[in-house]
């Protein structure tokens, strides 16, 4: 059984009050990726009052049913949607409410990129995608777990391409780019937490910088970690149910 033993520092930073949210997404992310399966298995035994048969101790694994991911979607848009709509949804190229679950299918066998159904994190994970597979976009780091969802009518809603690497630089200009994309296609962001380059990542354990993209349609989040022995970027690309017309903001 692996053992993972976290530091005394990276305790009090996991539970002290300053940004357990940004924390949490980030290690929770990195910890349903196969390098993070040891700290999912001891986040596991840690809290085995919350933790299912497959392993999640957050109940993240257990498969949700079509109203019960459309009523999840309703909630998140709730807490999450901006006033204003998206100039665009850029979403790694893909096209949300457009593209079908076969399509992308199609485009995973083409490129030669292994598309599985897992326990949990949507209906598809596609691993160890090259960013060349992403013209265009500058990236720099590959992705190593790439979640998609889909609605009730097989098209996608949802992305959530996780990288990681070694070395700050190229998750750095990954996430830069990433955002400089999001800024320009769907509009600038509502909150931004420090510039993700380099120097700034390396300053140490656990140290993150973000940016989250809030419209009427369209939601982004990317967020940068160091941690400790690698830095993961993880990027979140939705589109937002739409609004009835008597729920439209007033001109």
């Amino acid at each position: 059984m692996t053992r993972i033993v976290l530091p005394r520092g990276v305790r009090r930073m996991l539970f002290s009050t300053v940004g357990v949210a940004g924390l949490f997404t980030a290690v929770m992310g990195f910890a349903h990726t196969p390098s993070g399966r040891p700290l999912l298995r001891w986040m596991g035994m840690s809290m085995p009052q919350a933790a299912s048969a497959a392993g999640c101790p957050l109940g993240y694994d257990v498969k949700q049913s079509p109203e019960q991911k459309e009523a999840a979607r309703m909630r998140f848009a709730a807490s999450n949607r901006g006033e204003s709509p998206a100039l665009a949804r850029p979403a790694l190229g893909f096209d949300l409410e457009g593209t079908t679950r076969e399509s992308l299918l199609q485009w995973a066998e083409a490129h030669g990129v292994k598309c599985t159904v897992p326990r949990s994190q949507g209906d598809l994970d596609c691993e160890d995608v090259p960013a060349a597979l992403f013209p265009g976009l500058k990236r720099e780091a590959a992705i190593r777990n790439l979640w998609v969802t889909f609605g009730a009518d097989d098209r996608l809603v949802s992305v959530i391409a996780v990288s990681r690497a070694v070395d700050p630089e190229p998750i750095s200009a990954t996430f830069r780019e990433a955002n400089a994309t999001l800024a320009t296609l769907a509009g600038p962001p509502m909150k931004q937490a420090g510039d993700g380059s380099v120097e700034e990542l390396r300053q140490g354990l656990l140290r993150q910088a973000s940016a989250e993209y809030r419209f009427q349609d369209f939601y982004a989040l990317t967020r940068v970690t160091n941690m400790g022995d690698g830095f993961v970027l993880t990027e979140e690309y939705r589109a937002l149910p739409k609004l009835a017309a008597r729920e439209l903001p007033s001109p």
